[in-house]
């Protein structure tokens, strides 16, 4: 089977093509150029080094959020797209779930956190039990300070929100905080596709016209709307 991932949840975007659960190609930017500006750019290339015609593509996994308002939308968009006009299935992978996926064997609680902008983050709190990994919260955007006043077990913090927050988190949770090497704070393509595959296994939708982002809060222009038509109101 060759699975197309797709992420731009964040300000680096990756490209990747799986096949048979191996990496077969990745591409991954993080540029001073917006994901609409590198996507279709980045696709093509891949498929012409690994010399697979689009057609050939078996399934599409793309990152649905939570995330980047803009990138969420340009990568699921262009995923749908592809999907319908291929009749391909497709499966929206959880961005925090897929990060927590990179520690699958730890004792201690994983809290992955991505920048929600407005002094918030994007996050969850897992734990693993029985060898499987459990989300054990609720998906929320929270200020990082009430978040920290839950927490009471050493617990890993993972994501690009960790980086905005780091010194926050150690003032807080001095040494039951723990903070991996740089390379597990990125969404592996491997991840994408086991997750995706895992989730149509559990009977998950595959139409990509049932697909949509998940922004756990309504972004500015949403809010914007509301604002305009409430004023109307």
């Amino acid at each position: 089977m060759k699975i197309l991932t797709i992420d731009t949840s964040t300000s680096v975007g990756n490209v990747a093509l799986i096949e048979n659960t191996q990496l077969k190609g990745e591409i991954t930017l993080n540029l001073p150029l917006t994901h609409n500006q590198r996507l279709i750019m980045s696709l093509e290339v891949l498929l012409n080094c690994m010399r697979c015609s689009i057609s050939e593509i078996d399934l599409i996994a793309v990152i649905k959020g939570p995330g980047s308002f803009t990138g969420l939308r340009i990568g699921v968009a262009t995923a749908k797209g592809l999907a319908f006009a291929l009749n391909k299935p497709i499966v929206g992978v959880n961005s925090l779930d897929a990060l927590a996926f990179n520690f699958s064997s730890t004792p201690y609680l994983i809290c992955p956190m991505l920048d929600a902008k407005k002094n918030q983050i994007f996050t969850a709190i897992y734990e693993v039990k029985k060898d499987e990994i459990k989300r054990i919260s609720p998906y929320q955007s929270v200020f990082p300070e009430i978040l920290l006043k839950g927490l009471r077990r050493k617990t890993i913090f993972v994501g690009t929100g960790v980086f905005i927050y780091e010194e926050l988190i150690k003032k807080r949770l001095k040494r039951k905080a723990i903070f991996p090497p740089i390379h597990l704070h990125r969404i592996h393509p491997e991840t994408i596709a086991y997750l995706a595959t895992k989730a149509i296994k559990e009977g998950e939708n595959t139409d990509p016209i049932q697909l949509v982002p998940f922004y756990i809060r309504p972004s500015d222009a949403e809010l914007s709307l509301k604002n305009e038509y409430n004023k109307k109101n």
